[in-house]
């Protein structure tokens, strides 16, 4: 059998370790991979302590060695509403260069017609992601625009998108559920994934922004929009760190190639309720991709120890 690395970080442990095991199924062409899009943006947005823009770079640089399809790296909102994004400019413009050495794309989120606008004074951001609710109360709260005018504003986006060569991600927000006693069905997704698919999304993916996706719910919706979508999707889902592996493996079986990261679980989003509710563990993602027949990724496992180590340091000490 052919020997493959294999990722193990105890949970609160200080450092990551990596080693080679014997794997039961060799990597072959026949392998479905797995696009891991790692999210640091995420992982420091509610933060309130903020992180000096030298630290960030400094670590989506270590990121982007790694071998990530994509890394979130920043977001154009307002710095009112998002302090610790207040220095988007001067983020992206030190990460000018960094696509010299690597193949993993960079995104960043933008929340209007505006924040899209700024983002495009760097022509190196490759996609930009736009939330989109099946919440009527979460897209007041992320964006202080009701569905209606988010999905006007999503058609400019998408013409800006079109003039600057960048793809266009959008995320539907509460995907899996609604912590605000309003009406929640899969079918109300399904309607917003057909209104972002009509006003140009090139890639969905389907957002669990307060952890309600259950194990059941995550198989039935990735099931669901498996068959009813009409663009490559993925999912960025929150959940506790225990929960996390059993979370992806369903995702995965359920036909999800594409799944949101960030190292150790840090973040989450701060609009969505008071407790944030952490993002999907990386290193508990791989560890499950690594258990399953026929699963891949092309994640460098020493250049991943350094990144993880460097979340540490860039984190564990924050509030």
């Amino acid at each position: 059998m052919d020997r493959i690395l294999v990722r193990r970080a105890c949970h609160g442990a200080q450092n990551a370790s990596f080693f080679v095991t014997s794997g039961e199924n060799p990597i072959t062409d026949s392998m479905t991979e797995i696009a891991i899009v790692e999210c640091p943006r995420d992982a420091w947005q509610g933060f309130k302590d903020f992180i000096p823009t030298s630290e960030k770079v400094s670590h989506i640089k270590m990121l982007a060695n790694c071998g990530f399809h994509t890394i979130d790296a920043g977001s154009f909102v307002s710095p009112r509403a998002m302090p610790q994004m207040a220095d988007a400019r001067e983020l992206f413009s030190a990460l000018d260069g960094v696509k010299e050495t690597t193949n993993t794309r960079l995104l960043s989120i933008i929340a209007s017609e505006g924040g899209a606008k700024r983002a495009s004074e760097f022509d190196f951001i490759d996609s930009w992601g736009y939330p989109f609710s099946v919440s009527e109360e979460f897209q007041l709260r992320n964006s202080r625009k009701n569905i209606k005018d988010g999905l006007d504003d999503l058609k400019r986006v998408k013409d800006l998108a079109q003039k600057h060569g960048v793809e266009l991600v959008v995320y539907l927000s509460m995907a899996f559920g609604n912590p605000y006693g309003e009406a929640y069905h899969e079918d109300m997704v399904l309607e917003r994934l057909a209104q972002a698919e009509e006003a140009g999304a090139d890639l969905i993916s389907l957002s669990d922004t307060t952890g309600e996706g259950t194990i059941e719910k995550v198989v039935q919706l990735c099931s669901l929009v498996k068959n009813e979508s009409k663009v490559p999707w993925g999912a960025h889902m929150h959940s506790t760190y225990e929960e996390a592996a059993a979370k992806a493996t369903a995702a995965i079986q359920a036909g999800c190639t594409r799944i949101d990261t960030a190292l150790r679980g840090f973040g989450g989003c701060p609009f969505a309720s008071d407790a944030l509710i952490g993002n999907m563990p990386t290193e508990k993602v791989l560890t499950a991709i690594e258990q399953m027949k026929g699963i891949s990724h092309e994640l460098d496992p020493l250049a991943l120890e350094s990144a993880y180590n460097s979340a540490l340091s860039v984190f564990s000490d924050r509030h």
